[in-house]
């Protein structure tokens, strides 16, 4: 969590000594903290923790944040937006899907998951030999196991197998191995179920603690892990009888504040990356400004199509998802500026924009006060009411879908069948839209026009014809995704650096 953010300075130079060199006169540095006399009270086991949650979203924007807007980019949702050819250029190639081992988006997604699961390695080896008590001891290495799940979460749904660290990587053993996929949700149910058994439920959480990983997010997450994996019969009855039964979460907060500056930790967020704005320290986000129009003083990039703008029409959640060119934006703006000549669709993700009385004055791109949302409870809703339709419930289908419906005002849904599993669909895209889950949604699923591909195929497909042959909009002709192949792009590349150092252990995905 970045607000934990000043704690790091001792435990990075902990972290670096491990993988440093020897003197070449062989002589100790001197005043340099090393594991040998470290973790030895509650507060150094914390910074070590406050470490691992920092990972989430590092200090700078290139670091790990804009990675959370590939789940937009590489869907029919959203373009790379910034139409500068030159601007972030990687990051437009990934939206086109021209997609090579050296492309630098992907490198530093590979790398800082690594540093987290580096980080909760040494989490978990060290803090069960501190002079700490029993209880002390198994929240913090839950909350360790819980954060080295999300990594290893973020690692297997981008690149399949992987190599897998479960001890602090040294000197002795650098290169590491793929494993199979398999043995790494395998690890993943591991932690995040041990996790489960020590963290407290949200309503255990003190005001000081809200917003460290809880029982409900370790549950949560493993609901995922069954769905990604499609064990349907696990992830409905741990959605329903551990999760939904149990009332931690709602969806009491209006639509249009769960994404809101003003709203931490909102009734139905599970689990969401903790910021706060410093004026000495970049503990915010990025995504506000990188994702705003230019003539507001952002970036630009990201922008959300006419496709996903003209599939929520008449849909309540439309106008806290998208500014359009023109749109009112509350007391801000009257006709909204998202200056056309250098974005190409003439549009912004609402979700992340921030009113102009709560922006920083200084320093805006690393310390915008938004705290990022990476599971809320509609997402788990609509989880379970997938799961249940695999299972042939489709009575739990419907009243998971409708319960999240039934929060902007939109009557129930009756249907049954393959009608009722698009019902689901479709309200995955409405409710989650800009929020980094599209692509990946899409390619776990099968499809139906395909059964035997991804269901990204068949979307992309329709996205293509309808940006090149029917769309009359401001980002008609538009060729993203014309280069998806369904035998090449249901993974990422393994970055050719980690390839190179490797020295040719690790293996690169196919068709790269």
């Amino acid at each position: 969590m970045k607000r934990y953010n000043q704690l790091l300075v001792v435990f990075i130079a902990l972290a670096t000594s491990l993988l440093s060199c020897d003197d070449f006169l062989d002589q100790p540095v001197l005043g340099k903290q090393v594991l040998d006399n470290y973790f030895v009270n509650e507060d150094e086991c914390l910074k070590a923790l406050s470490a691992c949650y920092a990972s989430l979203s590092p200090e700078d924007w290139w670091e790990n944040d804009v990675f959370y807007l590939v789940g937009d980019i590489c869907s029919d949702d959203a373009f790379k937006g910034n139409s500068l050819e030159g601007d972030q250029r990687d990051f437009g190639y990934l939206a086109r899907f021209n997609i090579t081992p050296q492309n630098e988006w992907i490198q530093y997604k590979w790398q800082y998951s690594y540093e987290q699961i580096y980080r909760t390695n040494l989490v978990i080896k060290n803090v069960p030999e501190a002079p700490v008590s029993d209880d002390f001891k198994a929240k913090v290495v839950g909350e360790a196991r819980f954060l080295r799940a999300y990594a290893y979460f973020e690692l297997v749904k981008n690149f399949g197998g992987v190599p897998l660290l479960t001890e602090p990587l040294t000197v002795d053993d650098p290169r590491q191995a793929r494993v199979a996929a398999s043995l790494i949700w395998e690890q993943i149910e591991k932690d995040l179920d041990a996790a489960a058994q020590v963290l407290p439920e949200r309503s255990g959480q003190d005001a000081t603690n809200l917003g460290r990983a809880t029982r409900g997010a370790a549950l949560a997450y493993l609901v995922k892990a069954y769905v990604y994996q499609e064990k349907w019969a696990e992830a409905e009855q741990l959605a329903k009888e551990q999760i939904i039964a149990k009332g931690e979460y709602n969806l009491n907060d209006p639509f249009d504040r769960v994404w809101n500056v003003n709203n931490p930790n909102g009734k139905g967020s599970i689990f969401e990356i903790q910021t706060v704005f410093s004026t000495t320290l970049d503990a915010g986000t990025a995504l506000p400004v990188f994702t705003r129009s230019r003539a507001d003083g952002g970036w630009g990039f990201c922008t959300p199509s006419s496709h996903l703008d003209n599939f929520m029409a008449g849909d309540p959640r439309r106008d806290a998802t998208i500014i359009k060119q023109g749109d009112k934006v509350g007391d801000d703006y009257d006709s909204y500026d998202t200056n056309l000549s250098e974005n190409e669709s003439g549009r912004t993700n609402r979700k992340y924009y921030v009113v102009l009385a709560d922006r920083p004055s200084q320093s805006e791109h690393t310390r915008t006060p938004l705290n990022h949302i990476l599971f809320r409870y509609a997402d788990l809703l609509l989880l379970h009411a997938e799961a249940a339709w695999h299972n042939n419930n489709f009575g739990e289908a419907q009243n998971s879908v409708n319960a999240v419906r039934n929060r902007v005002g939109l009557g129930p849904i009756a249907s049954s069948g393959d009608d009722l599993l698009l019902d689901i669909y479709k309200e995955r895209r409405m409710e989650l839209a800009m929020e980094g889950h599209r692509y990946y949604d899409l390619k776990r699923q099968k499809g139906l026009k395909y059964p035997n591909s991804p269901r990204l195929r068949e979307v992309m497909e329709d996205f293509v014809d309808y940006n090149l042959n029917s769309n009359t909009d401001y980002d008609s002709g538009n060729s993203a995704g014309s280069l998806f192949n369904e035998n090449v792009h249901v993974l990422f590349p393994v970055p050719q650096v980690e390839i190179d150092l490797s020295e040719g252990l690790i293996t690169q995905n196919s068709g790269y």
